[in-house]
């Protein structure tokens, strides 16, 4: 695996620096090792000082689209959220295919600090995306069919939102290998 970079999103922002332009060409896999920093532990609050409802909102951490100029179309990512009540991050596969968003519930919670390990099947014989996801011995798998014939992608980079920018600066460092 490639060493670890961590990338940042600044109080009041959405994108995380680093940014990062990377495409990919007919990938069967991909692999995320990521860690969330003690900074991830951020609480939406509304005019009244109490949770935003926005708290469950989920954030973008990886994942691949694969229309160029449209990452809500033909995407496959993996969302995060902090949950303020479990003090634990939340871990979910989120999806845009055929025009639709497939959300699904929290599949995995882990600890910042934590490693967390993700793997991207794209079957292309098959058309469904499977992701791995493990913490320690914590193993979830997801599946998603998907229609389109497309072999070349872009990456989505580590992201804060819902509609709300960050309310405090949050990281994460995150390591990434492609397999043809």
């Amino acid at each position: 695996m490639i060493p670890y970079k961590t990338y940042t999103v600044k109080k009041g922002k959405h994108f995380s620096f680093p940014r990062v332009f990377k495409i990919g060409w007919k990938l069967k896999k991909i692999q995320w090792r990521v860690i969330f920093n003690e900074d991830c532990n951020y609480i939406m609050k509304d005019e009244k000082g109490e949770i935003h409802s926005d708290q469950k909102d989920w954030n973008k951490l990886c994942g691949v689209f694969y229309n160029m100029f449209n990452t809500r179309k033909n995407t496959a990512m993996m969302g995060w959220k902090y949950d303020p009540i479990k003090d634990k991050i939340d871990i979910a596969p989120y999806y845009h295919i055929s025009g639709s968003t497939d959300w699904f519930r929290p599949m995995l919670s882990l600890n910042r600090g934590d490693e967390l390990f993700l793997e991207l099947e794209i079957d292309r014989i098959s058309k469904k995306y499977i992701w791995l996801m493990r913490v320690g011995k914590n193993v979830v798998t997801h599946e998603m069919p998907f229609t389109h014939k497309k072999k070349l992608n872009a990456f989505i980079n580590f992201y804060f939102g819902g509609n709300q920018k960050s309310p405090q600066e949050v990281s994460a460092k995150i390591s990434m290998k492609t397999y043809k």
